[in-house]
């Protein structure tokens, strides 16, 4: 993608609309009988289980440190659409948990890299945290089409198709709490922050390719096409960002 659309939520009480519209169980195909072949579950298999945990962090302390902003903002919206946009975030780790399920396989309790950004995340303020979640949602979209490209199970690649817009409009929901933070900020500011959170980015991206590289692989996509697509997302973002603080 190389733009993300204007969006029209232009306040917290307007996302708070959207992700309770967006609250239904969307329908999937679970009766589906076709699995993962042995070389599908040997790509995909320890990677969705890494997701899926990702997918599943509880909020908490993003929650607390954003209590702090909105209430120094005065928006008493915005906790509540971060809870919200956080809770949809669960229902995909619960949908990945559904289809290990099935495929026999089990979720995984931890991993060394969703300690590493649960203490980042823990160290950092209000900003960086949303950052940090940002740069996961930046990097979900290409990860998610590649994992859909990955396998011929139609379960799996609906899943990844409904994630995938899902994902679309949470970075969206993204621009918009960067764009909290840009205001009454200078410019030369904005682009330090900008530059220190696109250099995140690709420190992660190299972390997910090392941890991931067997379902890029399988998807016939290569590191630079994944850090080029990677990349746009991120422009994407930050210009989005820009429309919805003007």
């Amino acid at each position: 993608m190389l733009r993300l659309s204007p969006s029209p939520e232009r306040t917290s009480y307007d996302w708070i609309e959207y992700f309770y519209k967006n609250a239904p169980e969307p329908v999937l195909p679970w009766s589906d009988a076709q699995r993962l072949s042995g070389a599908e579950r040997v790509a995909v298999a320890r990677s969705i289980q890494q997701f899926q945990l990702g997918e599943n962090a509880s909020g908490d302390r993003r929650i607390f440190k954003a209590q702090q902003f909105a209430a120094s903002r005065g928006d008493r919206g915005f906790v509540p659409a971060l809870r919200l946009f956080i809770r949809e975030e669960q229902r995909h780790s619960r949908i990945l948990a559904q289809f290990l399920g099935l495929e026999g396989l089990g979720c995984m309790q931890r991993h060394w890299v969703h300690a590493m950004f649960r203490s980042i995340r823990g160290l950092a303020g209000a900003e960086m945290c949303l950052q940090v979640l940002a740069t996961a949602e930046v990097i979900a979209k290409p990860y998610y089409a590649a994992l859909r490209d990955a396998t011929g199970s139609k379960l799996l690649r609906q899943i990844c198709e409904l994630i995938l817009r899902e994902e679309g409009v949470h970075l969206r929901f993204q621009a918009f709490a960067i764009s909290q933070f840009r205001l009454g900020r200078k410019v030369f500011a904005q682009r330090v922050v900008k530059h220190a959170h696109l250099l995140f980015l690709l420190c992660t991206a190299g972390i997910v390719w090392l941890e991931h590289s067997s379902v890029f692989r399988a998807a016939g996509r290569s590191f630079k096409q994944f850090w080029q697509e990677t990349r746009r997302e991120f422009q994407a973002l930050y210009d989005a960002s820009e429309l919805t603080g003007a």
